[in-house]
């Protein structure tokens, strides 16, 4: 039956039409209000008061909830800090007013104000104690008011509007008011769904019975409490209430929790607060987390999200006091992520060491990562669990673990204010962990100079780390590149350990940091002098046919005047060759491309060479010959360098190909005609009902079938071949 508060919701909310009332949506009873901040929103000249919440960094008092020793370094170092929080719902443009109730917490006469993220240019103006903005677009929103008032700051989470509300009439959900431990202890089969109401509930530790797959919190719910789900897949909890586990003691329980083949996990919409433990931990496969807001957990173990095998995580917010975004598995994607990181943890960790047995995370992304803070104190006795980009390793040197990354990309991260710690890949040195391939592009990051931080990439013994990409990485304002990334960076120049080198690379080197020493980071970028050449791969082949055209392009500069650079394919068997292009190069990096008919002997043996007749700079890893009859030796992402590359600043360096797009259409040598609509690939001019297959950039079948149409939805981003009848092929991009 309808509940009297939905009445008196409606109530109000006509009020509301009838004359701009001003009203709060729920009463929160006994929950804590900030008395720093309060909010009002303004859409369509209505005007709504939202409810301002607030979490103060607890006093340590050893055993109190099982409050541990080491709980007293993190509860010290924020002694008297808070966090004030706030939720609405933004449907459309609103303006957002802010007013400091406590002025002597947060002054703001004379303060710089600023709304961050900075990607989505929101600006604020003052009044008084008053700051109003406007706000265009759903995310997480950061007020900072002066230097210091982030050390009581507000958080600002605008949802969009809810789509699938259930109906408290449906009879396959059981609607819960004030509820307690006994009343979700023992749920009838007859209901597969709860819905917590808009009322404040004490649940505790929550195990969702199996035959429940929806839990509901509807929008003015508060639980206190923790959800787990043990061998229950397919669950989706959504909604725009609050999980809170304030009440529980310190590592009692993960907030939300899914194990033991719980996969196809789903939570949209909930805020996570206060953490004594993992705010969310998936460990099931193929989970979907949105719009969900970590927030008010401070002592270690705080960690933010985990989600596994196949799982993405988007526009959400996290709060830790541990690793905040964990990457531990294959496929694993994170879009638009706001992090807030205290002093304990990697904003992104890459490994612990990995699973008993081996593990490996291929083929990861993280794309537009903006970190609010991260406040890594210089007095921590060891700095090996921090870091922008962190790899921890074995650290407790269990007997067995493993691990090994490859094909990630992180693109579009911006270090809203200076950070201790930027690089810290350093992984323990007891057991293997690998890395094979990571593009960091378009990194826009600041760090605090002159501290005892130091950025790090070491990987002693057997741990080797090849294929890492700068790809417009900008560090305190400047542009990495090989020549001042140890300087400028800051980084160590100690521990690398790469692959043996197994290509007929001539390399311009850094001094002892090359390719015979034994220590710090190596360039990729060539030196060509007068009668040098560079063999591309030079102990592999590429087959090339008569007639057949060849397109070679890539990314140079000169270092003086306007030396000549030439391209050409030669036949390692009978020496013929013939010239591609013929470049005059500038002291700027621009892209060069050359085209020619084949006109040689076919062979399997041919290789491309470049030679500079006076001093050049060539980039080696974003050389590209086509068309798609080339094999793997020429693909950056399958021949990843021993060594560090860095991109220029150009909007044309990019390791990918042109992406996916609607009615792109491509024609094969063969005659065959392949179109691209979105998420399918139609294939004409051949036989009616053709075989093909998909290969990813090592060369694995990740998708085969037959037919015209082939689907590529659930491929994951990045390059891939698309082999049709054995002979016709094409290589495609999706995003």
């Amino acid at each position: 039956m309808p509940k009297t508060c939905l009445t008196l919701e409606t109530f109000w909310i006509l009020l509301l039409l009838l004359g701009g009332l001003t009203f709060s949506q729920a009463n929160y009873e006994g929950v804590k209000h900030s008395g720093i901040y309060s909010l009002t929103i303004t859409e369509n000249n209505l005007s709504k008061t939202i409810p301002v919440f607030k979490n103060d960094c607890p006093k340590f008092l050893l055993g109190y909830k099982n409050m541990a020793a080491k709980d007293e370094a993190p509860l010290t170092l924020f002694k008297n800090r808070s966090i004030s929080w706030a939720k609405f719902t933004l449907n459309k443009s609103i303006v957002v007013s802010v007013t400091v109730k406590n002025i002597s917490k947060v002054p703001v006469n004379g303060k710089a104000i600023r709304i961050l993220p900075s990607r989505h240019k929101v600006q604020g103006e003052v009044s008084g104690n008053t700051i109003t903005f406007t706000l265009q677009e759903p995310g997480q929103y950061s007020l900072e008011i002066g230097g210091e008032g982030y050390k009581n700051g507000l958080m600002l989470f605008a949802d969009p509007p809810e789509t699938d509300i259930p109906s408290k009439q449906d009879e396959n959900f059981l609607v819960l008011q004030q509820a307690e431990a006994s009343d979700v202890s023992n749920i009838s089969t007859s209901y597969n769904g709860i819905i917590f109401d808009a009322s404040v509930h004490d649940i505790g530790l929550f195990t969702i019975p199996k035959h429940i797959k929806n839990v509901y919190f509807e929008d003015g719910s508060w639980v206190y409490g923790a959800l787990k789900m043990d061998n229950n897949p397919n669950v989706r909890i959504y909604g725009r209430g609050i999980l809170s586990a304030a009440k529980m003691n310190y590592r009692e329980h993960h907030s939300v929790e899914a194990i033991n083949g719980s996969h196809n996990i789903i939570i949209e919409g909930l805020v996570v607060a206060d953490p004594k433990y993992f705010a969310v931990r998936l460990i099931g496969a193929n989970n979907q987390v949105s719009y969900t807001k970590v927030i008010g957990g401070w002592v270690y173990n705080c960690d933010g999200i985990a989600a596994f095998r196949g799982s993405k995580v988007s526009k959400s917010f996290i709060w830790a006091n541990d690793d905040a975004i964990k990457i531990y598995r294959d496929s694993i994607h994170w879009e638009d992520i706001v992090v807030w990181q205290l002093n304990n943890g990697g904003v992104i960790q890459t490994s612990w060491g990995g699973a008993i047995g081996g593990s490996h995370a291929i083929g990861s992304s993280i794309r537009r990562l903006d970190v609010l803070r991260a406040e890594w104190n210089e007095s921590r006795k060891d700095y090996f669990n921090c870091g922008l980009l962190n790899m921890v390793g074995n650290r407790y040197q269990d007997t067995g673990r493993r691990d090994s990354l490859s094909n990630w990309v992180i693109e579009d991260v911006v270090t809203e204010n200076p950070i201790p710690l930027v690089f810290n890949l350093t992984p323990d040195t007891y057991t293997d962990a690998h890395i094979d391939g990571i593009t960091l592009k378009n990194w826009n990051v600041k760090m605090t100079m002159e501290t005892n931080f130091q950025n790090e990439f070491i990987g002693p013994k057997s741990q080797n780390f090849r294929g890492f990409v700068f790809d417009n990485v900008k560090f305190n304002g400047q542009l990495l590149t090989n020549g001042n990334c140890i300087i400028n960076g800051t980084m160590s120049d100690g521990g690398w350990v790469a692959v043996p080198k197994t290509t007929n690379q001539t390399l311009q080197l850094l001094e002892n940091k090359g390719v015979n020493a034994t220590m710090g980071l190596k360039s990729v970028v060539t030196g060509m002098g007068q009668g040098n050449h560079y063999v591309i791969k030079g102990t592999e082949y590429l087959s090339l046919e008569q007639g057949e055209t060849i397109e070679i392009s890539f990314q140079a500069k000169s270092k003086a005047g306007s030396p000549r650079l030439v391209s050409w394919v030669q036949d390692a068997e009978s020496n013929a060759w013939m010239n591609v292009g013929d470049h005059q190069l500038t002291n700027t990096w621009s892209t060069y491309k050359a085209t020619i008919t084949m006109d040689k002997t076919s062979s399997s043996k041919y290789q491309i060479k470049f030679r500079g007749y006076e001093n050049a700079t060539i980039y080696i890893d974003n050389v590209k010959i086509g068309p798609p009859s080339w094999k793997k030796v020429l693909a950056a992402k399958t021949s990843n360098m021993d060594t560090p590359v860095f991109y220029p600043s150009l909007s044309c360096i990019n390791l990918e190909d042109t992406p996916v797009s609607i009615e792109e259409q491509i024609n094969t040598s063969s005659g065959t005609l392949v179109k691209i609509f979105g998420t399918r690939l139609l294939i004409e001019n051949t036989s009616s009902y053709p075989h093909y297959q998909i290969l990813d950039t090592f060369g694995r079948i990740v998708s085969q079938g037959q037919g015209t149409e082939v689907d590529i939805s659930l491929l994951a981003p990045g390059s891939y071949i698309l082999n049709v009848e054995k002979h016709t092929n094409f290589r495609f991009h999706k995003m």
